[in-house]
């Protein structure tokens, strides 16, 4: 218990009911003002002389006229209401929301003689919240239209895939034609000389066998003791233009290409069987000049193959009338990650003003060629990653140089 001198410094509940921030009226039962304190005056704007004696319904806020006599009916049962949100009006006429707790007040005999009320102004915070909403709200919208937006233009974005992955496949398969087409015309212009380059290895062929006849015939055992051999040169041959055959056949013909890693001088190789054929080489001195540490790249073996057979058919043309007819092939590795394929010739080269627009289609410098076989050799080369160029070659003609991915060695 407090002793007398505490108790003389403790403010009186008057006091404390004065200087609370929060409205605080007491009513009787019949809701007649009895108390108004200084914060009731600023939330409500009345002055306590103004209220006091004079029913609290003048608070109601329009559409809540039934509201403060339900709640004094809830105050003569006993009951209390806490933090009871509402709404009130102001002298001016503008509306206030307020925190409400009600109390009942009782006698000294416990009797309900009337009520108590709190209420805290809540106005400010309740449009921050309702701010707070309007903005949520908005942002919400804001993100939903956002959304749908970015979900609109993924949808465009990949049907633009999707088409032009069908334009790429469309593109790959008419480049395909394309290049086999121009491998089946490559083969025509070579068809009476590869014929003339089967006839040499069958007739020789013929003649071996015919000799056996003659051997067989003779009756001779020093003759027939030497039939192995002459049967043996004979199956050579006949071996020798089924290898002609074959590397036609594979160079024209039709199907899934594919890029593996493959053997340079196998290429160049295969390359120079069908490119080295006819009476138009004969004279043609070839020079080959393999780097051995650039032996394997990562290519399609036909189309590279299609490139090399062009360029050196280009260049066996372009020495025809050439006094020094000479093939140079050179490989060499410009890096690790580079292998260099070159083919020189020691022709009449190119005139300044053609080699500016050598590799665009319909440029040729023969009578009757269609300048389509550069630019394709160019485009093959460049689906590989690579780059086709020409250059003067010093001694006199040109040099083709492209170049394709290396493949290290195995170690």
């Amino acid at each position: 218990m407090a002793n007398a001198s505490s108790v003389r410094y403790w403010p009186s509940s008057a006091a404390i009911v004065e200087s609370s921030n929060d409205a605080i009226i007491s009513t009787n039962l019949d809701g007649t003002i009895a108390t108004w304190n200084r914060a009731a005056v600023t939330i409500f704007g009345y002055r306590p002389d103004e209220v006091i004696g004079r029913p609290v319904f003048l608070l109601a806020a329009p559409g809540r006229e039934d509201e403060m006599p339900l709640i004094l009916d809830q105050i003569k049962r006993g009951q209390r209401i806490q933090h009871y949100e509402t709404v009130r009006r102001h002298k001016n006429g503008r509306q206030v929301t307020i925190s409400l707790t009600v109390s009942p007040i009782r006698a000294d005999n416990g009797r309900i003689v009337g009520a108590s009320k709190i209420a805290r102004d809540i106005t400010e915070r309740k449009q921050a919240e309702a701010e707070l909403r309007r903005l949520n709200e908005t942002l919400e919208q804001r993100i939903a239209e956002r959304t749908a937006e970015l979900e609109e233009r993924t949808r465009k974005l990949q049907a633009e895939i999707v088409e032009r992955q069908r334009a790429d496949v469309r593109l790959q398969e008419l480049q395909s034609e394309l290049f086999h087409a121009t491998r089946v015309n490559a083969a025509g212009q070579m068809a009476g000389a590869l014929a003339h380059e089967l006839n040499q290895p069958l007739a020789a062929a013929i003649n071996f066998i015919r000799a056996a006849q003659r051997q067989l015939a003779t009756g001779s055992r020093d003759e027939i003791e030497t039939l192995p051999g002459v049967m043996d040169e004979a199956a050579g041959e006949v071996l020798r233009a089924g290898q002609i055959i074959r590397r036609l056949r594979d160079f024209v013909r039709r199907g899934e290409t594919g890029r593996r890693i493959e053997s340079v001088v196998t290429m160049v190789e295969e390359a120079s069987t069908l490119a080295l054929t006819g009476a138009g080489v004969c004279g043609v001195q070839v020079r080959y000049n393999f780097d051995p540490s650039a032996m394997r790249v990562l290519a399609d073996r036909i189309q590279i193959e299609q490139v090399l057979v062009n360029l050196m058919r280009n260049a066996i043309e372009a020495m025809a009338d050439s006094p020094r007819r000479e093939l140079v092939m050179r490989t060499a590795l410009l890096d690790a990650e580079t292998v260099e394929i070159a083919v020189g010739d020691s022709g009449p080269g190119v005139a300044d003003e053609v080699a500016a627009h050598l590799f665009k289609p319909f440029v040729s410098t023969k009578a009757r060629g269609m300048g389509l076989g550069l630019s394709i050799c160019r485009s093959i080369v460049k689906s590989h990653g690579g780059r086709l160029r020409s250059e003067p070659n010093p001694g006199g003609g040109m040099i083709f140089r492209f170049t394709l991915a290396a493949v290290p060695e195995r170690g």
